[in-house]
């Protein structure tokens, strides 16, 4: 509730009454009959996410030159990669790689 004169936050009596805090105001009495009847009610929505870790599929953008596959068999150098930021520091990313021709992930810090 908001003090009919001010407009400070005010929490009502359980008789109705409220006591506006700001000092300069100092409003004693009932709340206005224009604010009387307001109610606000919240609703807590449920979401329900699945998280995926999907590092073994092609992801990301295909990048050629700039990383080479790991697997000794492969040496490829056409990898899909994006940056993912790590838990622990925010402002660290972490680049997930994905090898074009054997589907090999990996992560590079």
């Amino acid at each position: 509730m908001f003090c009919p004169e001010c407009g400070t936050l005010v929490f009502p009596t359980p008789s109705g009454d409220i006591d506006c805090p700001n000092y300069k105001c100092g409003y004693q009495g009932p709340l206005s009959n224009d604010f009387a009847n307001i109610r606000t009610s919240t609703k807590a929505e449920v979401r329900v996410f699945e998280v995926i870790k999907d590092s073994d599929e092609r992801k990301g953008v295909l990048t050629t030159g700039a990383y080479v596959c790991p697997e000794l068999k492969c040496d490829s150098q056409e990898v899909y990669s994006y940056l993912e930021p790590r838990l622990d520091m925010a402002e660290i990313q972490v680049a997930m790689l994905t090898c074009k021709e054997c589907h090999k992930g990996w992560r590079e810090h």
